[in-house]
């Protein structure tokens, strides 16, 4: 019997964004972690024989280096995806005009670097919004991958306001109580350009918890065997509802505590780097022993039919 599809992503975001999110001044200084970054990723998905989908923001290829380790992720099979020109968590605030910018100037990066054009969207601090959508489906975006449905959002918005010293309307907001009610499984959103397929970043089905990565290791932090039985839960959960999980991992889910210092407020963030490894390879372990781990691309093609909304959620 064949396995389902899982897709597996990182949002490849660099140590500015995080720093910027935090408040500091100094953030466009921060020095990039990327390199070391897409060396790890390179080694992990080798191991386990997974795809994955790695979204990148734009201003990231402005320098060479950079450049170099987005090739680097290309070359290994991964899927590189559109996460937009300057890491704006408050995407779903701007105006037309502004949004625009967003998306193509990575776009247009993107494909300089690459050689093809990005097919897929996630809104940084799954800001999203119906413009959004209908801006992708214009562009001929296949999929946008911007919804969390957990309840938990506002608590994680809040969580993130008292890390940050930023102006509220410049933190994120990590989505609404009411997103914590949204599908699971990936469905079509009809949009006043087109269909665009929604592909949300799982939550652990029944419950809507959290799953992705930086969760683990938050919970891995305080137990390593409940985060074991948590992965466990989750995936047979998954299987139960018929999901067939997206997972979501982030840079510092790849990076010791000891290796980001001004990063420590951050979950997860008190683990090392060996510890973070072994959680990784239990958390790719368990999942490919279940699901067929590939791209977000692949998944979407992979659909055969999915069911169609009237409208865009939000609408």
């Amino acid at each position: 019997m064949s396995r389902a599809n899982a897709s597996l992503s990182l949002d490849l975001d660099n140590q500015w964004a995080y720093l910027r999110s935090l408040g500091k001044k100094d953030w466009p200084d921060a020095p990039s972690y990327l390199p070391v970054v897409a060396g790890r990723v390179c080694a992990l998905l080798a191991r386990h024989g997974c795809g994955m989908t790695v979204f990148v923001v734009g201003h990231d290829l402005d320098s060479a280096e950079n450049r170099d380790a987005v090739l680097r992720l290309a070359e290994a099979g991964c899927e590189i995806a559109n996460h937009s020109q300057n890491h704006l968590p408050w995407l779903d605030r701007l105006d037309p005009a502004e949004l625009l910018s967003e998306v193509v100037e990575a776009e247009d990066a993107i494909a300089a670097l690459v050689g093809e054009r990005p097919v897929g969207f996630r809104a940084p601090g799954f800001s999203w919004s119906q413009e959004l959508f209908t801006l992708l489906a214009e562009r001929g975006y296949r999929y946008d991958a911007s919804t969390w449905p957990t309840p938990v959002g506002p608590l994680v918005s809040r969580y993130s306001q008292r890390l940050a010293d930023a102006p509220a309307e410049r933190t994120q907001k990590f989505g609404g109580l009411r997103d914590g009610f949204r599908r699971l499984s990936p469905y079509t959103l009809s949009t006043p350009a087109g269909p665009l397929v929604e592909v949300p970043v799982t939550t652990m089905p029944f419950t809507r918890l959290p799953i992705h990565a930086t969760y683990l290791m938050h919970l891995w932090q305080k137990s390593a065997s409940l985060a074991r039985v948590y992965l466990k839960t989750t995936f047979a959960a998954c299987r139960l509802a018929g999901v067939a999980p997206s997972m979501l991992l982030h840079p510092l889910d790849l990076l010791g505590g000891e290796e980001a210092p001004l990063l420590s407020g951050f979950p997860g963030m008190g683990l090392g780097r060996e510890a973070k490894a072994a959680a990784l390879d239990r958390l790719l372990k368990t999942i490919t022993d279940r699901f067929q781990v590939c791209t977000i691309g692949r998944q979407v093609a992979s659909l055969t039919a999915a069911p169609i909304l009237a409208s865009a959620p939000g609408a």
